[in-house]
């Protein structure tokens, strides 16, 4: 997920802003991001014929080890969780309609 930081140090002018806010938001989309992070996923899935909640849950317990392909997947769901819950923020501030 694209974050842009503004602060004392670095502000930018209205132009920059609008440019820099333009190339974030072409580059990604929190829907993007969760859609590929389940690609990667459902590849993990089908590679090591497990599901990522229980690959997640015996790598937390120190039950997968610590080679790399496992790292990265239980990585990958972290993010997954994260995008899955801004979503569910960003839903959740939307006005309901009477």
């Amino acid at each position: 997920m694209a974050k842009i930081i503004i602060t004392k140090d670095n502000l930018l002018s209205p132009a920059e802003f609008k440019a820099v806010l333009e190339q974030t938001s072409a580059r990604s989309s929190t829907l993007e991001d969760v859609l590929g992070l389940l690609r990667e996923l459902v590849a993990f899935e089908d590679e090591y014929n497990l599901a990522t909640d229980v690959c997640y849950a015996r790598f937390m317990r120190g039950e997968m080890g610590d080679q790399l392909p496992f790292i990265m997947w239980a990585g990958q769901y972290e993010s997954y969780l994260e995008a899955k819950q801004e979503i569910a923020n960003q839903l959740s501030a939307l006005p309901v309609a009477a």
